[in-house]
C-alpha cells in the first residue's frame, strides 16, 4: 500500500476546509514533509502566538502515526526539548503496559484522520496535565505547572510573543473560522490574476496536451524552458489526487505557472 495517494487526500482536505487556527504547506514540495502553522487557542497562555510546525508522514503511512514537531519555542509538559509533541492518537498502534491509562482506541488506528490530530493537539494546548497523559516529556514545565502556575503562564507568554517577531515577513494567520463552501457561477473558471511573468509565459504553451517524458538527459535543458513539459508531473499529481476535477489541463497549467510548480498554493486557489 503506498502512503503518497493517502498523504495527498490528506492535504488536500486540510487546504480545502482546514480546522481553524491551522494551515498547513508542503515543505520543499514534499507530501512528506509539512509546515503547519497554528494559532495559540484562547484561554490559554499561548493566546496570541502563531507557532510553526513539521509533520512528517512515514513511508507506511497510514498504518504507521505521522510525528508531529514543534518548530518554534514553546513550554509544554508534552513537547520534548526537540519539539515532538507527545499525545496518545501519534504513538504507534497497540497497548502501553507503562501507561494503562492509554487504551489502543486512544492511539494511532489507520482510521485515523489528519484532522482529528490537530483537533487532538490544540486541546492538549488546553489541557497541559490530563490525567491519561502518563510520563510527561518535559518533566519541568509539568512540576512548573503544578507549583508554580504564575510562572509557567508568563514563560508561555513570553514564547507566544516571540513567535511573533519570528515569523516571516509574508506570513498570513490561519483562518479562525471554517471555511465556507462556495458556489462559483457557471463560466467562473478564473478566480485569480497572473503577474506579468506569467503573461510572457503564456506564449509558450498554446498546445496545452501533456507531452511524453523526454526520452533522454540531453532533453533536460530542452524541459526546463517548455513551461508545459516543466510541469508535467505536477500536473499529474494534481489528477492523481482528484485537484480540478472538471477543469481542463490549460487552467492547471495557468496555476502551476502562477505559482511557479508549488503544489499547496495551487490547491489553494482551487479551493
Amino acid at each position: 500500500m503506498s502512503a503518497l495517494p493517502h498523504i495527498q487526500k490528506e492535504f488536500r482536505n486540510l487546504t480545502k476546509d482546514p480546522p481553524a487556527g491551522f494551515r498547513v504547506e508542503l515543505k520543499d514540495n514534499s507530501f512528506f514533509t509539512w509546515i503547519v502553522w497554528f494559532t495559540g487557542p484562547e484561554g490559554t497562555p499561548y493566546a496570541g502566538g502563531q507557532y510553526k510546525a513539521s509533520l512528517t508522514f512515514p513511508k507506511e503511512f497510514p498504518m504507521e502515526p505521522p510525528t508531529f514537531r514543534v518548530i518554534s519555542s514553546f513550554w509544554h509538559p508534552n513537547v520534548y526539548a526537540d519539539g515532538r509533541v507527545c499525545i496518545s492518537i501519534l504513538h504507534p498502534p497497540g497497548v502501553d503496559e507503562m501507561n494503562s491509562e492509554e487504551t489502543a482506541m486512544m492511539r494511532w488506528t489507520p482510521v485515523q484522520t489528519i484532522r482529528s490530530v490537530l483537533l487532538s493537539i490544540v486541546s492538549l494546548w488546553s489541557d497541559p496535565d490530563p490525567s491519561d497523559a502518563g510520563a510527561p516529556a518535559n518533566v519541568d514545565a509539568l512540576v512548573q505547572y503544578r507549583n508554580r502556575r504564575a510562572e509557567f503562564d508568563a514563560k508561555c507568554r513570553s514564547l507566544a510573543e516571540k513567535s511573533l517577531a519570528e515569523l516571516p515577513g509574508d506570513f498570513e494567520p490561519p483562518c479562525m473560522e471554517e471555511k465556507v463552501e462556495v458556489t462559483k457561477a457557471p463560466g467562473d473558471t478564473f478566480d485569480y490574476m497572473l503577474s506579468e511573468d506569467d503573461l510572457e509565459d503564456e506564449d509558450d504553451f498554446d498546445d496545452f496536451s501533456i507531452p511524453a517524458p523526454a526520452a533522454s538527459a540531453s532533453a533536460g535543458a530542452a524541459v526546463s524552458s517548455d513551461p508545459v513539459k516543466k510541469y508535467a508531473e505536477e500536473l499529474m499529481q494534481l489528477r492523481a489526487m482528484g485537484v480540478g476535477e472538471g477543469k481542463p489541463d490549460a487552467d492547471l497549467l495557468h496555476l502551476l505557472i502562477k505559482h511557479r510548480g508549488e503544489l499547496a498554493s495551487v490547491i489553494g486557489d482551487l479551493s
